[in-house]
């Protein structure tokens, strides 16, 4: 019998919220007891629950709301006691991250399309079609406020103490800190990624610094209001070893079009325009062709045994989360990555390094993990995770607990049975909801293998064949093929170059009269500009704007 994971935990000093797969759970925090379930609600109410599919983001408010968005790109709002269904509404594009402010009285919610959009708590629906206005990529059908916007997805997203700031993360490896509510207002960009940035975290203990990490090989620290890098902690090595998922990378093709990546990469094909039986009859046509359709056109000028190397399993690191304990030996980062059987700390000092990170093996791949207020530590896993046959280096553990819990003593982590034990035992045994294979695998627990990395085949030196040393001599038979750009590598070349003329001629408009007062404003320490804002002068606001890519 299977059963779904838990994706997502919130426990709080008497409510406990458990996610799993589609089904939001409300437990008693002391005894374990399931107060109520998704799952056991009836008729038309428990269908659209399973619906939506399986919850991708979800954030508690003071054990009084949950908030949740499904596959079905509804955003649905929760009664923690009685679990009652408040308001639901839909979104403009997929999100990636939700969260409440402070107070409760705003949802903010980051889309796949890089922007962010912040929605008020009491919901009334639209009587008239909201019009996109010159800020948003697209339209909003619930009304949402553009907070700011990315020119690439958005993987996580968080306010600072003060909610003053709201700091963003893209899969482009920028980070941004913004003004809130105006986004619009930059205030620094924390620049030195050279992959995706995937978590962030801020730590409560020092909340001038930031803490990042992503497809690099490093967390980095920052200080997020200056962007300067205070320091660097070499991972790669500590966690490769427990890469238990590995990633088949997206099918080499040549894009020809900005069609919208699927779950594997690989594009869907728009049907607009199509009539009902067209529509049907191409639907037919693309799943006999399924296979010929997945492998797509080859990258010309790239030898086939390096092609098909791409589609051999591979071991890839996504940072997945970031927290900060206060142990006994002192302030210690934990975090874990996609796919991988462990959990890792490092001390939060000036000078760690590799050779203090610490590591607990659980022998199955972490989901999620919940750094609770006494220290403990409570980790959900996949307990129905089977190894790939044909990986004999790694083996599942014999215990099959979907949530463990761990202390951090004396600069080691420990596995204990003192902390929530009934709220354990209960996540274990009738918090456990069952799935079938179809279920399970809609869940999709490692997609951020596939999605978060960019294989620019056109663009990356490495995957292009060695030319020889005198190219000049050889005749045009001989000439080893050229890799083609795609007509997306060549519209970014040509926006870019268009953004760049305008820029230089704007700096030599500015050239002129008042270029000095411009450079006064842009030399102006980090946070003046906001400060002189709350004192109550009147700032320019300059709204910076990026291309969409």
């Amino acid at each position: 019998m299977t059963h779904y994971p838990h994706s997502r935990l919130f426990v709080g000093t008497t409510r406990t919220i458990a996610i799993a797969g589609p089904h939001i759970q409300v437990l008693e925090t002391s005894t374990g007891h399931v107060l109520h379930s998704t799952a056991r609600l009836e008729g038309e109410a428990k269908e659209g629950v399973q619906k939506a599919g399986p919850v991708r983001c979800a954030a508690m408010w003071e054990e009084r709301w949950v908030v949740v968005v499904g596959e079905d790109k509804m955003l649905k709002v929760w009664e923690v006691d009685g679990l009652r269904l408040v308001s639901e509404r839909e979104l403009p594009k997929k999100a990636t991250a939700v969260a409440f402010t402070g107070d409760g009285g705003t949802i903010l919610v980051s889309d796949k399309f890089g922007d962010i959009f912040s929605y008020p708590f009491d919901y009334v629906p639209l009587t008239v079609k909201q019009k996109r206005d010159a800020l948003s990529s697209h339209e909003n059908p619930s009304g949402g406020q553009l907070i700011l916007g990315h020119a690439s997805p958005l993987n996580a997203f968080l306010l600072t103490s003060d909610e003053k700031y709201i700091i963003t993360a893209d899969r482009d490896e920028h980070i941004r800190v913004s003004w809130y509510p105006k986004g619009y207002n930059i205030e620094m960009y924390c620049l030195g990624h050279l992959k995706f940035v995937s978590a962030i975290h801020i730590p409560k203990s020092d909340t001038a610094t930031l803490i990042s990490g992503g497809g690099d090989p490093m967390l980095k620290i920052w200080n997020w209001m200056t962007g300067e890098v205070k320091h660097e902690i070499s991972v790669a090595d500590a966690v490769e070893p427990f890469m238990a998922v590995r990633a088949v990378k997206r099918k080499w093709y040549a894009c020809e079009d900005d069609g919208e990546e699927g779950a594997e990469g690989a594009r869907v094909k728009s049907k607009k325009g199509r009539g009902k039986g067209k529509a049907k009859q191409a639907q037919a046509q693309e799943d006999a062709d399924g296979e010929e359709e997945e492998s797509g056109t080859p990258v010309a000028g790239v030898p086939e045994a390096q092609q098909a190397e791409g589609s051999k399993p591979q071991k890839v690191l996504v940072i997945q989360k970031i927290e900060t304990l206060d142990s006994d030996a002192g302030v210690h980062i934990i975090f874990s990555a996609v796919g991988t059987t462990a959990l890792f700390a490092v001390p939060y000092t000036s000078d760690s390094s590799a050779a203090g990170i610490q590591h607990f093996d659980f022998g199955r791949p972490v989901l999620e993990f919940y750094v609770l207020e006494d220290g403990g530590i409570l980790v959900s896993l996949d307990g129905q995770w089977q190894p790939d046959q044909a990986d004999a280096s790694v083996s599942p553990s014999e215990n099959k607990s979907t949530v463990r819990t761990l202390r951090f003593i004396s600069g080691k982590f420990v596995e204990v049975h003192d902390v929530h034990n009934s709220l354990v035992q209960s996540l274990n045994s009738d918090a456990l909801l069952q799935a079938s294979k179809e279920d399970l695998k809609a869940l999709d627990l490692y997609i951020d293998l596939t999605s978060m990395p960019k294989y620019h085949t056109e663009t990356d030196p490495d995957l292009l064949p060695t030319l020889p040393t005198h190219t000049s001599t050889l005749t045009d038979e001989q000439q080893p093929p050229k890799a083609e750009l795609s007509k997306k590598v060549l519209g970014r070349m040509k926006s870019k170059k268009a953004v760049m003329a305008v820029v230089q001629q704007q700096q030599l408009m500015d050239a002129g009269a008042g270029n000095e007062a411009v450079l006064e404003e842009e030399d102006e320490e980090p946070g003046m500009k906001r400060a002189r804002e709350d004192a109550g002068e009147v700032v320019g606001e300059d709204v910076v704007m990026a291309s969409a890519e």
